[in-house]
């Protein structure tokens, strides 16, 4: 008697565009091998850890050929069904290699060729008995009144957001405050789905809830709330709602920097376990919330980008929170969008996906516009917040001071003396974007890109922000020989160092990539600007996105035109919603609040939008002109950029593949192909680069034009020469 044979149809993480096929061990344990699971193979001379796609009887493959599997799948399923269907769409839909797409969704850990770890971990509970610590016991303090917000206690890795060691909380623990409970398999009964502090809604809000709370099965909702106007608490009441049905929710947010402020809104509300998943985690640390999300210990997971792959027991909800932001695009390997994926992943979920913003994208409110979503608006502050008012200062014939007017300095000297914070806003770093010979005017280019070097101050040197390529400030032009050389324009460490001596007794915060290097840092910053004494925040986009700055009364925009002005389509959107985000950062406490922004053109349309804090319009006037144009949303983009050491390589490839996908789809295919095409910084970290654009407006034919991608690919396939392919891409440089 033959006993058929099991073949294993693996996904291997490396550029190819199909899967391979290896022997299970043997036969008799075949009925514990699953789609899904893990497992260590050969792959030419590395062992590398694959994921099973399909099970099955035959081959194409000489049996002689196929190499048995290294390693027996014995762990869990890492992609469940519905998981694994989502990531097969993506790799199709973004025309990137499926074992890739496995690998980036894998947590790190179980990339490895090992046995992944049974984790316990410590939930933390408040005892009834009352502190009598020193006075100066802050911290301690601060540890405690956390967990007694929470009736059903604290995850020890959750804690580490306040800074708690293990060691603090054993000393708490050996003294009567706390007790604790060691297994990460603890009884999903006993957590409680009653909100530890409820929170009242206004009746703006209740009335979006209301309209919110019938979504069933999948759903999709654009929320479009003003800032400073409560989305967050009705997040948490649709959770609660949730929750109180047995289902789980995934909370997305855009940065890392986000994550503490928004666990602690929703921890404090919720008395319910809550993980985090973001790259700011050890492996282990995202190892564990992804086990505790699938195993459906922890109801609620809070995470960046990547979380959209995090598997659940019982989902059901997505709420991608800030949903215009660019952040949720990865610009690099599987160029994937997180909010875009969101809707998928409810769609086969059958849940609803709620996507909330200040300000939408053009594509999620062409898909309102269209019926596809549900468009709920808020369109008032909560509490006592009242919108600022937005007074522009015309720069043109002004002399400015480090990147301020004498008019804005005048307005900040008034509101520090009245004991308010202040926000300056320049959403470009280092101390000057560029430096000019002054005996020539040459401006020192970066030695690997087409681009400027910036100057930095502090330590004193030239950075490309492109590349990372640094060099020292030099003395002598090379082109001239002068040794003066002229900083141009204004970064944040300029600005810093201009009000330092314009403001000598006032703190100044500078918030950008160069402060702000981990949690910890953010952490110390915001701790000073939420004490409330007089202070200037200096900073770049890292400010616009979430904060809660109630002693803010000003935000001075000191370059808004270098917001709307460049070669990208999507410039104007992109502008108002960073003024729009930015402006909202005032006014938010009972304090009126006032936006003062710098230009040298007022006259431009799209201060009339910002003045009257009327994005919407402004969204829909663009979104119409995208229509007229023929550009998204209305059609479809795929662009396909080729690097190589030199330009002609990169032409002649796009070349031979715009042929090869001409071939490959049907005559009555109407695709816009615009190129090939230098890129707008054609050198970049060494490479040339070069652009293909296709363009199209019927989901069929874009559909079989993504199909024909990876074959074409395959077939123009050049040595020296990287393709990539990004779908509805965001960048262009």
């Amino acid at each position: 008697m033959t006993i058929p044979l099991t073949i294993l149809a693996v996904a291997i993480p490396a550029p190819l565009y199909k899967t391979y096929d290896y022997l299970a061990p043997n036969t008799s344990d075949a009925a514990s091998i699953k789609i899904g699971q893990r497992v260590g193979v050969e792959f030419g001379h590395r062992r590398v850890v694959g994921i099973i796609v399909e099970i099955k009887e035959s081959t194409d493959t000489p049996i002689e050929k196929l190499k048995p599997v290294m390693q027996h799948p014995t762990d869990p399923v890492i992609f469940d069904a519905t998981l694994l269907g989502l990531i097969r769409w993506a790799a199709t839909y973004y025309c990137h290699p499926l074992g890739e797409c496995l690998s980036a969704a894998t947590p790190t850990l179980a990339r490895k060729n090992a046995a992944l770890p049974d984790l316990e971990s410590r939930r933390w509970k408040r005892t009834d008995k009352e502190f009598s610590g020193p006075s100066n016991a802050k911290h301690q303090r601060q540890i405690l009144d956390f967990i007694s917000d929470s009736n059903e206690g604290v995850w020890q890795e959750t804690l580490k957001l306040l800074k708690a060691t293990p060691k603090q909380l054993a000393q708490l623990e050996e003294k009567g405050y706390l007790s604790k409970t060691d297994s990460l398999a603890f009884s999903i009964s006993a957590s409680s789905s009653e909100p530890a502090k409820k929170v009242a809604l206004n009746s703006a809000q209740q009335t979006a809830y209301e309209k919110l709370k019938p979504l069933k099965g999948f759903a999709a909702a654009l929320f479009e709330g003003v800032t400073g106007s409560g989305k967050t608490e009705v997040y948490i009441k649709k959770v609660a709602d949730c929750l109180q049905q047995g289902e789980q929710a995934l909370i997305l947010i855009p940065e890392i920097n986000l994550s503490p402020q928004t666990f602690a809104r929703f921890q404090t509300q919720l008395s319910t376990p809550i993980a985090l998943v973001h790259s700011g985690l050890s492996d282990k640390e995202k190892y564990r919330s992804w086990l505790m999300a699938k195993t459906g210990l922890a109801h609620v997971i809070i995470g960046t980008r990547s979380a959209i792959f995090t598997p659940f027991d019982n989902l059901g909800l997505i709420v991608v929170d800030e949903e215009h932001d660019s952040s949720y695009k990865q610009i690099d390997g599987f160029r994937y969008s997180a909010r875009d994926l969101a809707v998928k992943r409810a769609q086969l979920e059958r849940c609803p996906v709620i996507l909330g913003t200040a300000t939408p994208s053009l594509e999620s409110l062409y898909n309102a516009n269209q019926g596809h979503y549900q468009h709920v608006r808020l369109s008032e502050r909560a509490g006592a917040g009242k919108l600022p008012t937005v007074q522009l200062i015309d720069i043109k014939s002004r002399p400015l001071t480090d990147g301020c007017s004498p008019p804005l300095l005048h307005r900040m000297r008034e509101e520090l003396a009245a004991g308010n914070q202040i926000i300056v806003f320049q959403n470009r770093r280092g101390y000057a974007p560029t430096l000019m010979c002054s005996g020539c005017g040459q401006l020192l280019q970066c030695e690997h890109c087409d681009a400027r070097m910036t100057v930095h101050s502090y330590p004193p040197h030239m950075h490309c922000h492109h590349c990372d390529y640094k060099q020292a400030i030099p003395t002598t032009c090379e082109h001239c020989q002068c040794q003066e050389f002229s900083p141009l324009g204004a970064g944040t460490e300029r600005i810093e160092a201009g009000l330092i001596q314009q403001f000598p007794d006032i703190d100044i915060i500078r918030i950008d990539r160069d402060t702000i290097k981990n949690q910890n840092a953010l952490n110390q910053a915001l701790d000073k600007i939420h004490s409330g004494r007089p202070a200037i925040i200096v900073g770049t986009q890292m400010l616009s996105k979430g904060h809660d700055f109630h002693h803010v009364t000003l935000v001075a925009v000191l370059d808004a035109d270098g917001l709307f002005f460049s070669g990208d389509f999507r410039a104007i959107e992109r502008g108002a919603q960073q003024l729009t985000q930015v402006a909202g950062r005032t006014g938010r406490g009972e304090k009126a609040g006032q936006v003062l922004v710098q230009t040298r053109i007022p006259e431009h349309p799209l201060f009339e939008h910002v003045i009257a804090h009327d994005y919407h319009q402004c969204a829909e006037i663009e979104l119409e002109d995208r229509i007229q144009c023929l550009l998204p949303p209305h059609a479809k983009m795929i662009s396909i950029r080729a690097e190589a050491k030199n330009q002609s390589a990169n032409i002649d490839t796009l070349q031979r593949l715009h042929s090869a996908l001409l071939d490959a789809l049907p005559p009555e295919n109407e695709a816009q192909f615009i190129g090939p095409i230098e890129a707008s910084m054609a050198r970049k970290q060494g490479f040339y680069r070069s652009y293909l654009t296709l363009i199209n407006h019927s989901s069929t034919e874009r559909a079989a034009l993504q199909r024909a991608i990876p074959s074409a690919l395959q077939l123009v396939k050049t040595r020296g020469v990287r393709i990539s392919v990004d779908v509805d891409p965001h960048e262009y440089i």
